[in-house]
């Protein structure tokens, strides 16, 4: 089982981003006080799930250490995103 879960990760983390981006989409949808400038929270917990599942099934840590990069970016931009909210709501 292990080799298959190890043979096919690609296809697996590709199922796992579509099922997690689409559910937390349907929830941004569904939540009237969701904004546009909340998406880069979306994008840092998809990094975190596929993440996770990777090291688990695999126990590899190279993926988290290439993922620092992006989660960084992402951690950036939904700081900027939040003040800009912030500004907005204030003029």
């Amino acid at each position: 089982m292990k080799d298959f879960i190890i043979n096919n990760m690609d296809i697996i983390i590709s199922f796992v981003t579509i099922i997690v981006t689409w559910i937390l989409g349907y929830l941004a949808k569904k939540n009237p006080s969701f904004s546009n400038n909340m998406i880069p929270i979306q994008n840092i917990i998809i990094m975190i799930v596929v993440v996770t599942i990777y090291w688990i099934a695999t126990g590899d840590f190279n993926l988290v250490i290439a993922s620092s990069s992006p989660v960084a970016t992402i951690i950036y931009d939904t700081i900027h995103c939040l003040k800009c909210e912030t500004c907005l709501d204030t003029n």
